[in-house]
């Protein structure tokens, strides 16, 4: 299968950072007295000394206290406290040994003047566009993020856009509202159409299982998957090419990551039939949103459902926002009552994990670490 030029001209380490692909296998490794102080399983653990950071509010840490209780288990702390600069940040950090995601981002720079005793950084969610993984890979920092918890909402979500703009729902809804003569305009079957998934990772076999009871066709392209991969969930596996021309529906789950920036642009949306839609779920910044916008206004694709944009929220300027053809959603994907409990007991347990001096059976996202991870924290290297 042709691998994407952006990812194809990416290097090894840069690759393994690109999570298109969900499997990882579990590495047993040693656990801990304290640092670097490696013991045997049989001889018991206690994780005394360790503390994680997390961003909130102390006296109140809401889905934070899973966390704490996954950390109580290995005798770490969750030391939670409020900041909102890195400077701030960088502070409450000198006596921690990792942190978890909050608003900031962490380029080279950042990553540099992070204390020398941070070993783990956590994702809230798949992304890790917030942090430079190259730059923590060389110092020695393990990155997770977090897989198998909400792949289904972010996949149902798709199929919703998917359905609002095949139906044309938005307008239908407002001629509804407003009591305005009902132009329903072309509507798009769903059945005996083509989907091609940009990625078929763990988002992209939960949408294959969805629409599946569409009646659709599926396709992916994805330069980490085999056809043998792909054969369980009766997808067909081509080039990013193929794919956009075939399609009836484009959906992208694609993280952000080296050699995904502007991944999908003008040559796919000009390959796109005049019938078709386009659907983002992954990350804004993995299409080209001025080519997106041409090809909307003039008509070289039916329409989009974006749940993802370069800039969040859009600015109010911003074409899409005005467009009927368009459905917008504000980010959302993964959130469900659910997801929000889950994505943080899961955050716990692989903080549990790599404290523990194992590796996780996922979410490892920078797998080059481990010779570095090895020497500096006492790590299995394999």
């Amino acid at each position: 299968m042709t691998c994407p030029e952006g990812i194809r001209s990416a290097s090894h380490r840069h690759r393994t950072a690109i999570e298109f692909s969900y499997c990882q296998s579990r590495r047993p490794g040693l656990l801990f007295t304290g640092r670097n102080h490696p013991i045997s399983p049989s001889e018991g653990v206690c994780m005394a000394g360790f503390t994680i950071l997390a961003p909130g509010n102390p006296d109140n840490p809401g889905p934070n206290q899973y966390i704490r209780d996954e950390l109580d288990t290995i005798g770490a702390e969750l030391k939670i406290r409020p900041y909102s600069t890195l400077e701030e940040m960088l502070e409450e950090a000198r006596d921690v040994d990792g942190f978890t995601q909050g608003g900031l981002t962490y380029n080279r720079e950042a990553v540099a003047q992070l204390p020398e005793r941070i070993r783990v950084v956590g994702a809230g969610g798949i992304g890790v566009d917030f942090i430079d993984v190259e730059a923590a890979t060389e110092r020695g920092i393990i990155v997770y993020n977090i897989q198998r918890v909400f792949e289904r909402e972010v996949a149902q979500h798709a199929m919703m856009l998917l359905l609002a703009c095949a139906r044309r729902l938005l307008i239908i809804n407002r001629s509804m509202m407003e009591g305005t003569p009902v132009s329903r305009g072309t509507i798009q079957p769903i059945y005996d159409q083509t989907l091609g998934l940009v990625s078929f990772g763990n988002i992209g076999r939960a949408m294959a299982k969805i629409a599946a009871g569409f009646d659709l066709r599926v396709i992916a392209c994805d330069p980490f998957v085999t056809q043998a991969d792909a054969d369980p969930w009766g997808v067909t596996m081509v080039d990013q090419e193929t794919l956009f021309r075939e399609s009836d529906f484009v959906s992208c789950h694609v993280p952000l990551g080296p050699g995904t920036f502007h991944l999908i642009g003008e040559r796919d949306f000009r390959n796109m039939k005049p019938s078709a839609y386009f659907i983002n779920t992954g990350r804004g910044k993995v299409v080209d949103e001025q080519a997106l916008i041409r090809a909307l206004q003039e008509g070289w694709l039916a329409g989009a459902g974006l749940d993802v944009q370069e800039q969040e929220p859009p600015a109010p300027d911003n074409p899409l926002r005005s467009m009927e053809q368009v459905v917008l959603t504000p980010h959302y994907a993964s959130a469900s009552e659910r997801g929000g409990v889950e994505r943080f007991k899961k955050a716990g347990r692989q903080l549990v994990t790599i404290l523990s001096g194992r590796w996780p059976e996922d979410g490892l996202v920078n797998p080059a670490v481990k010779p570095i991870a090895a020497e500096k924290w006492g790590m299995s290297a394999e």
